[in-house]
């Protein structure tokens, strides 16, 4: 097996992650953020707010620019801006962002009659996970150097 082969194998493939049947690595989705989104009234749920549903898909915006929180990740429903990540909240997910991690976010509680908690989204990441057949072929009980090359089927 040669190098691009074994980076394939672990599913990294040139265009990033990729999750191939044989993969040594798998992936879960994680809930990392569940709450309201704020400043619903300063911008267009009311606009928008008959077209929304549970579940419905929400964008993240990383907005490095904003003079009043320099972690802002703005949230929109397809072109129309919602409100904020709460800004003692927002840290970790906006350097996760900075990071190009994945972030998944959809409306998890909608309520239209009140607009201080009239948007729950929740907010999820993949988390990468060693499979099962990886922990398989490895032996644990031999020190590195002791035990079989597994990709070459050899003993050092």
């Amino acid at each position: 097996m040669n190098r691009s082969e074994f980076l394939k194998s672990l599913g990294l493939g040139v265009g990033g992650l990729v999750l191939p049947k044989t993969s040594f690595i798998s992936s879960q989705r994680i809930k990392i953020y569940d709450n309201y989104v704020r400043g619903l009234y300063y911008y267009k749920f009311k606009e928008v707010q008959h077209q929304l549903k549970e579940g419905d898909a929400l964008i993240l915006i990383r907005n490095r620019e904003n003079v009043h929180d320099l972690y802002a990740i703005e949230v929109y429903f397809q072109d129309f801006k919602l409100g904020y990540i709460a800004a003692y909240e927002n840290v970790v997910l906006a350097n996760m962002m900075d990071q190009n991690a994945s972030l998944f976010a959809q409306i998890s509680k909608l309520n239209t009659k009140d607009y201080s908690q009239g948007i729950a989204i929740e907010i999820y990441t993949e988390l990468i996970l060693p499979s099962e057949k990886l922990f398989t072929m490895m032996d644990f009980e031999l020190r590195a150097d002791d035990a079989t090359d597994l990709y070459r089927g050899i003993k050092k």
